[in-house]
């Protein structure tokens, strides 16, 4: 059974939003995604909700999500990872047959967050790797491992950054856009050597919901739907010492099962944009390796800048990345819009410490038109 992209919704994102709570946010980027879908509240038949307690800071903080998304009394499922996590699972419930529509919603709301890099503490095993340094200390070994093996030089990962925030200027929802240059990114400063301030994505707040339908809902009642032809995931170890740090094994794993889904041979040929976690800039071009494509096709990578110029949105990061891919095949992406696309590869990393990943094909087929 094929499953469709209804609508997308995005509120944010903003470096902070005093001026809303989280729940206000969620509510807007839903009505947003509803309208954009041509649906009623009423008529989904259930949602996932992609969040964690403890960020969120409240305990069973799901609960707060039902009245937003218009889902009282209905079934709303709870994924702790990346949005994308979220989106597989969603796209597996309605390939049961058991639901015909399912809302995928994510926010971050970093900027209640007053300690954030005391959250990513905690991610680290508490004996062995809960060290008294800074937690983005596996960045720089991973950067370090990545370098060392022939990956890429300082000097490309640097440049990559650099054009990253400069694709953001063209994108009105990217607050970290600017003009940098590599030189400005290596003299940036240090955070954990070999990585430096300017090549980790900033927190921003953020709220995303998008509309999952299966195939004959979908190209019956939506606008313009975008098939979802492809889902795949995988972590790589959880226990840091064994992993091979210049590599994203997770990635690799979760893009394998995509494309074979998809039926993609050569994603570099077969796929027109490229959407890849850049929560640290190294990682970024880690993820490319592990995708199977080509230093070519970095131009065509994050059209909308990425998290480094639209920040960090925690569990929503994936989710931002999706709503501008089908934005793209849609031909709706405005400023930063590229010409023509038929074919994209959506990347979401839970981020550190985890190798733990998430790969979605989207594709618009025609129907679309």
């Amino acid at each position: 059974m094929g499953v469709a992209v209804m609508g997308v919704g995005i509120h944010g994102c903003f470096p902070t939003s005093d001026g809303l709570s989280y729940r206000e946010m969620i509510a807007r980027a839903a009505t947003m995604a509803y309208d954009d879908a041509g649906i009623a509240p009423e008529e989904i038949d259930g949602a996932v909700s992609v969040e964690e307690d403890f960020i969120s800071g409240y305990s069973i903080s799901d609960e707060y999500v039902p009245d937003q998304l218009g889902m009282v009394r209905k079934p709303v499922y709870t994924i702790c990872g990346d949005f994308l996590h979220g989106l597989c699972s969603a796209v597996m419930q309605l390939q049961t047959g058991r639901y015909r529509t399912i809302v995928v919603e994510s926010y971050c709301k970093a900027s209640n967050v007053l300690e954030k890099d005391e959250v990513l503490h905690f991610a680290y095993d508490p004996v062995f790797d809960r060290l008294g340094v800074s937690p983005h200390y596996l960045a720089g070994l991973e950067m370090q491992h990545f370098v060392h093996s022939g990956g890429a030089t300082d000097e490309e990962i640097a440049a990559f950054a650099a054009e990253s925030r400069s694709k953001g200027l063209r994108n009105p929802l990217a607050p970290y856009g600017a003009k940098l240059t590599g030189e400005d990114i290596l003299a940036s400063r240090p955070l954990a050597t070999p990585v430096s301030e300017l090549m980790v994505a900033r927190h921003s707040d953020a709220a995303v919901v998008v509309v999952l339908g299966v195939d004959d809902i979908a190209f019956e009642r939506a606008r313009r739907p975008i098939l979802i032809s492809g889902t795949g995931w995988a972590s790589g170890s959880s226990i840091i010492q064994r992993r091979d740090h210049s590599d994203s094994v997770g990635t690799a794993i979760a893009a394998g099962i995509a494309y074979e889904e998809a039926n993609i041979k050569t994603p570099a040929m077969d796929a027109d944009l490229f959407y890849l976690s850049d929560l640290y800039a190294h990682r970024a071009l880690m993820h490319l390796d592990a995708l199977g494509l080509p230093r070519e096709v970095l131009p065509d990578v994050n059209p909308d800048g990425g998290s480094l110029s639209m920040g960090d949105l925690i569990e929503a990061n994936g989710g931002a990345r999706f709503v501008d891919a089908v934005l793209q095949l849609r031909g709706e992406a405005g400023t930063h819009q590229v010409e023509d696309p038929s074919c994209a590869v959506v990347h979401g990393w839970r981020g550190l410490p985890t190798d733990s990943c998430a790969v979605v094909i989207l594709e618009n087929d025609g129907r679309t038109q």
